[in-house]
């Protein structure tokens, strides 16, 4: 329904921003809007399990047109939270083939999502949408492990808004 909302009121918007080449990055629920609205390809259903899921994950950066990962190499680890983070798409090699798939699960797929796809780009490379929640990974200590030695600064959601950031200066 909120998408549906948001497409009307305020679809004709994001176009014409993405149009623009400005970057747009939808997490979790964005990430269903920006499906819904048709800025990205495939759709959200609910988990495989049939259960919310909350849990940390690590997501393998893809070679991709994604001005969000351009030059991240380290895995990013942050946390999920849904019930509905299944990515769908009826050609997922084909999106891989064109460059759209930015993100895939690495420590393990928590949802079902085929081929392991936690986010996808536009083809220009600036519209993002991931399930994950990179936002929730800004700094070392927010990581479960982080007493523990893990999820350093190499590991940090943070790059990927770094990112964001530097693109929309150039613009």
């Amino acid at each position: 329904m909120l998408a549906l909302d948001l497409d009307v009121g305020l679809g004709d918007g994001l176009r014409a921003f993405v149009a623009d080449g400005r970057p747009l990055i939808g997490i979790c629920n964005g990430f269903q809007v920006l499906t819904r609205t048709g800025l990205l390809p495939g759709a959200l259903g609910h988990n495989a399990a049939g259960e919310f899921d909350c849990r940390w994950v690590v997501l393998g950066i893809e070679r991709s047109a994604c001005i969000w990962t351009k030059g991240i190499e380290d895995p990013i680890h942050c946390p999920i939270a849904h019930g509905e983070g299944r990515y769908v798409h009826p050609d997922p090699a084909s999106l891989a083939e064109g460059g759209q798939v930015a993100l895939r699960y690495r420590s393990t797929n928590p949802n079902g999502s085929v081929a392991d796809i936690a986010g996808v780009c536009d083809p220009s490379g600036v519209v993002l949408g991931l399930m994950p929640h990179p936002e929730n990974h800004i700094v070392p200590r927010q990581h479960p492990r982080h007493a523990r030695g893990g999820g350093g600064a190499a590991h940090l959601g943070l790059r990927l808004f770094q990112n964001g950031v530097r693109y929309a200066k150039g613009l």
